[in-house]
């Protein structure tokens, strides 16, 4: 069950993760403002970057903290997954900035014009959601989640955890084995 719940936990992260990259980098609004009697409006593009530059690097943030939350365990575990969900919310915040007309106009210099959003910071809004609630799952849940294999963990000869000692070592000789 356990193991479930981190498949379904990574799939959540990584469709939040993947929708607000995928949509970061696209047209959020489109400005048309009247140039004159020969063309009434013109249409100017604003991308996300331009609104919301600190997107994409918050979102690679947060997906990376969702391939540690793997790579840990326990207390370590549910203070990265807190970190995701704080991530996610600095998404959700930097797509709002979209909506604030003003801020548009200004970024084109444009005077008289009209502000049309597109479904863009709105999926990107969606993905901030799900890394929210991603992280606050792992916030809360992930001290119980099974950890990596501890295949590789460096143990003492005699099973105790950490560096041999020298009593382990002169045991080690003596059954024939090399310590170092």
């Amino acid at each position: 069950m356990n193991r479930r719940a981190v498949y379904a936990w990574l799939v959540v992260c990584a469709a939040g993760g993947a929708l607000a990259l995928l949509s970061a980098g696209q047209v959020w609004a489109q400005l048309l403002a009247p140039t004159g009697l020969t063309n009434p409006e013109a249409l100017h593009d604003v991308t996300g970057p331009e609104v919301a530059p600190v997107v994409t690097p918050v979102t690679l943030a947060a997906l990376a903290g969702c391939v540690a939350v793997l790579a840990t365990k326990g207390v370590w575990r549910q203070v990265i997954g807190a970190l995701v969900a704080i991530c996610g919310g600095a998404v959700v915040i930097a797509m709002m900035r979209v909506f604030d007309d003003v801020l548009l106009l200004e970024s084109a210099d444009l005077t008289g014009a009209a502000v049309q959003v597109t479904v863009w910071p709105w999926l990107t809004g969606a993905g901030g959601v799900l890394l929210i609630g991603g992280g606050l799952w792992a916030a809360v849940a992930g001290g119980r989640w099974p950890g990596m294999s501890s295949r590789y963990d460096r143990t003492g000869r005699d099973g105790r955890d950490g560096p041999p000692t020298e009593r382990s070592m002169w045991d080690a000789i003596d059954r024939g084995d090399d310590p170092t």
